[in-house]
């Protein structure tokens, strides 16, 4: 439990990724993304469709759940949207080309399966790792090399 299949794509894959949490759980907030190369790769299999519309399908419920308000297709951009599961069991989150929420290409595009738990289990935890705040530190901040770095940017 708590195990999920993650794909992080680099190229086209047609895949979705999750944020990497030790346990997915109902109530918390995840991270999903299309990757700019996959939202190319479907946008251009579905001519005409210039949105997307994420979906939870909850093979516990059998119910298909639209995540949020579609996204537009932007050339380059990662499409990102946030997740907070309702339910235990398996989830199979897909993105889809789309109009509106209601008009959609007939085709599944990307996906990632997800097992979803009430609480972490003994060692694990909910909450995905923090996302980093591209911080504004110093060179003189890095061990070692800190001073080096430090010395040859005073020196312009």
């Amino acid at each position: 439990m708590g195990v999920a299949t993650i794909v992080s794509a680099s190229t086209a894959s047609a895949d979705i990724s999750v944020a990497t949490s030790s346990a997915y759980c109902v109530g918390t907030a995840y991270t999903v993304t299309l990757p700019a190369a996959d939202a190319a790769v479907l946008q251009a299999q579905a001519p005409g469709f210039f949105q997307f519309s994420f979906y939870d399908y909850s093979y516990v419920t059998q119910l298909n759940t639209h995540i949020t308000d579609v996204k537009t297709y932007v050339a380059g951009k990662d499409v990102t949207l946030q997740w907070t599961p309702t339910g235990t069991g398996q989830h199979q989150i897909t993105a889809v080309a789309s109009f509106d929420p209601y008009s959609y290409a007939p085709k599944i595009f990307g996906s990632a399966m997800i097992d979803v738990v009430q609480t972490a289990p003994s060692g694990a935890s909910c909450a995905p790792p923090p996302t980093p705040s591209g911080g504004t530190g110093s060179a003189s901040s890095i061990p070692v090399i800190g001073g080096l770095l430090s010395s040859l940017s005073a020196q312009k």
